[in-house]
């Protein structure tokens, strides 16, 4: 199982590449980790811990989230440090609401 937390790995260091005016792979990662998560916990609780943990946790990523959000601040750039933040409580929010009503 080790081996799908580190593909989500890999694939959250290439999306971590994808940036401009926000850092929009992470938010992409963490969105996706969100949504996998939940669809996992409500259709097959018992993945849950292999997929969440594994796949789930090797995608998202708070530490990187945090730190590029601080280089928007350091930078100068409060309304997009403000915006990433907004969007990456939003977003990851709204795919577990997806996955719930899906269901």
């Amino acid at each position: 199982m080790a081996i799908f937390g580190g593909l989500a790995a890999v694939l959250r260091g290439q999306l971590g590449r994808l940036r401009g005016y926000l850092p929009w792979g992470i938010l992409l990662a963490n969105t996706l980790a969100t949504g996998l998560a939940a669809w996992v916990l409500v259709a097959a609780p018992q993945l849950g811990l292999i997929l969440v943990a594994g796949v789930a946790g090797g995608l998202s990523t708070f530490s990187t989230f945090i730190g590029q959000t601080w280089e928007l601040l350091v930078s100068g750039k409060r309304f997009a440090a403000f915006s990433n933040v907004l969007l990456n409580i939003v977003l990851p929010s709204t795919a577990v609401v997806v996955v719930m009503l899906c269901q």
